[in-house]
């Protein structure tokens, strides 16, 4: 059995992960590696030091690299390891993980020898046929390669139209995402709320539509450089950041809260003030498309030269046009995370989570419900032009103007109190 792992950091060795029990992990930084040298720490929950990490969070940070809830057992499953030896796990897939870090058995070395496999149209649609029952086509081609993530998807690189995909040790440089199961269009709702983000003005990764037998989700990995022999940039969730293990990613089940996540950026980020005004408006914005899936991994820390800062966002979808799906929020708006109990007192609240004036996030508030649905019907022709017609737009597009005109209206019903 596997108790040891070597640690590195954009492909260079910074340390050992070590596995006393099926939870306690210890992290050892190598001390004859500088940390200029290796680009920092791998976390911000793990600062360099010469004492071992020990405790949730060495486990959290390496846990959340892995899929998460039915996903990661249906690829435990798939490689016939138990579900709850994620140790096992990492060791087998930890060749290329979500940011900077890659895991590998002590002594072992990258296979130089490249190993691509560009997919025609037929062949894209055996890939995704195939994940349900090989999430990540671990068993199906050897590969080595992480997500976290609920929904299959895979790392691959892309160029235009076309995929291949990496079977050896080289890094991707994109995400693709196929439909999620019983859920109408999703393909399309996830490309439409993402471009009408970055209509928004939220800083995004970019995203297009793949046609073909089947349609997929390109999405531009925001921890890699997009050229020809990609780099790792070092990326890592709040859950990781916090120390919050994957399986208490959301608020409700006792994961991160809005004011920890601004409290962290307060301490660590290079520019707080832009990173909590983008916060904000993020928010503001998955309330509108009822976006109810946030939680502490769909927001993550982006690790410059400089210093880390809030990441351009990824994973913006509409959940809340399907009834099938939870109609909360992810993330508790003041104390309230049921959409039609939001009013402008909840916003008030928000506010001092965030440590902002309230008058500033009514102005956001209302400046977004005003814009967002004439941005919205301008966006859905342009889209629908160039990827064809998707009932879900609708629906997304009536839930915006549901939605903006219930904080209109309780704006003008209800002025906010500042005290």
């Amino acid at each position: 059995m596997l108790h040891e792992l070597e640690v590195c950091l954009h492909g260079s060795v910074v340390g050992h992960l070590v596995r006393t029990s099926d939870e306690a992990w210890s992290l050892v930084y190598d001390r004859d590696v500088s940390q200029q040298a290796s680009g920092g720490p791998l976390s911000v929950a793990l600062p360099r030091s010469r004492d071992a990490h020990h405790g949730n969070a060495v486990y959290a940070v390496f846990a959340n690299l892995l899929p998460d809830g039915a996903l990661r057992r249906r690829t435990a499953h798939s490689l016939g390891i138990s579900e709850g030896n994620d140790f096992a796990l990492l060791g087998r897939l930890g060749g290329e993980c979500a940011g900077a870090i890659r895991l590998r058995a002590p002594g072992a070395r990258w296979r130089q020898t490249p190993l691509r496999r560009t997919l025609d149209d037929a062949e894209l649609r055996n890939m995704i046929a195939v994940l349900p029952v090989h999430p990540l086509l671990s068993e199906a081609d050897g590969l080595r390669k992480t997500l976290p993530g609920e929904f299959d998807k895979l790392p691959v690189r892309v160029e235009g139209q076309q995929v291949t995909v990496i079977m050896g040790d080289e890094l991707t440089t994109h995400i693709v995402k196929p439909a999620k199961p019983g859920l109408r269009e999703s393909v399309m709702n996830e490309a439409f709320c993402m471009a009408l983000a970055g209509r928004f003005g939220l800083a995004t990764a970019a995203t297009h539509v793949i046609h073909g037998r089947v349609s997929v989700l390109a999405v531009a990995r925001l921890d890699r450089t997009l050229d020809k022999s990609p780099a790792t940039l070092n990326m890592e969730d709040f859950c990781q950041a916090l120390g919050y293990p994957p399986n208490r990613k959301y608020e409700r089940e006792g994961g991160p809260r809005l004011a920890e996540i601004a409290d962290l950026l307060r301490q660590v980020s290079i520019r707080p003030g832009v990173d909590l005004r983008a916060l904000l408006r993020w928010v503001i914005y998955t309330f509108l498309i009822g976006f109810g899936a946030g939680h502490g991994k769909q927001l993550a820390l982006l690790h410059e030269s400089c210093g880390p800062c809030l990441a351009p966002f990824y994973g913006l979808w509409s959940t809340h046009v399907y009834g099938e799906m939870n109609y909360r929020m992810g993330f508790r708006i003041g104390h309230e995370d049921r959409p039609d109990w939001l009013t402008p007192q909840r916003w008030h609240e928000f506010a001092s989570t965030l440590g902002v004036r309230p008058d500033y996030v009514i102005a956001e508030l209302r400046r977004a419900a005003e814009s967002l649905p004439q941005a919205a019907a301008e966006l859905a022709d342009e889209f629908q032009r160039k990827n064809g017609h998707a009932d879900v737009i609708r629906s997304i597009r009536a839930l915006i103007e549901q939605r903006a005109r219930q904080i209109l209206v309780a704006l003008e019903a209800e002025p906010i109190r500042v005290v």
